[in-house]
């Protein structure tokens, strides 16, 4: 991960990592998945400053955002095993909308996270997997 977003990146992945629809051993993984299953949050690009605020003090105050993806592989499912890993999806990113974020370093401060659109369909790696996305959106401060 680069370093500039280490501290986002790491909470983000935290956050998810303390669902409780997580199966026994199930754990993210960041920017890694298998060909045939597992769990991944996935950036989508770098930090967005989105407002940029000046005291007449020098000090900066900047709310910025942070895009990612977070993944769902499952290997040969079937319509209701389908249809559960979008739900599954939708609880997850429900649930860390409403959650307190872990805190972050060097001045950072997680606002808010939230969806951007339901789950849908990606990829597919290999016969019979199928891969379930979710467009989210983490919102920080970070003073300088």
């Amino acid at each position: 991960m680069d370093e500039r977003y280490d501290s986002v990146a790491g909470a983000v992945l935290a956050l998810a990592n303390g669902f409780p629809g997580l199966k026994e051993g199930q754990r993210f993984a960041f920017a890694s998945l298998d060909e045939t299953e597992g769990l991944a949050i996935f950036p989508v690009e770098g930090e967005g400053a989105e407002e940029v605020h000046r005291s007449v003090t020098g000090r900066v105050q900047r709310i910025c955002s942070w895009d990612f993806q977070t993944i769902c592989r499952v290997g040969g499912p079937d319509e209701a095993r389908r249809q559960a890993m979008a739900d599954w999806l939708d609880k997850l990113s429900r649930w860390m909308e409403t959650q307190e974020a872990p805190a972050l370093t060097e001045g950072r401060r997680i606002l808010s996270i939230r969806r951007a659109g339901m789950p849908r369909q990606g990829v597919r790696p290999a016969d019979r997997t199928e891969t379930w996305v979710m467009e989210m959106t983490a919102r920080y401060e970070i003073d300088i």
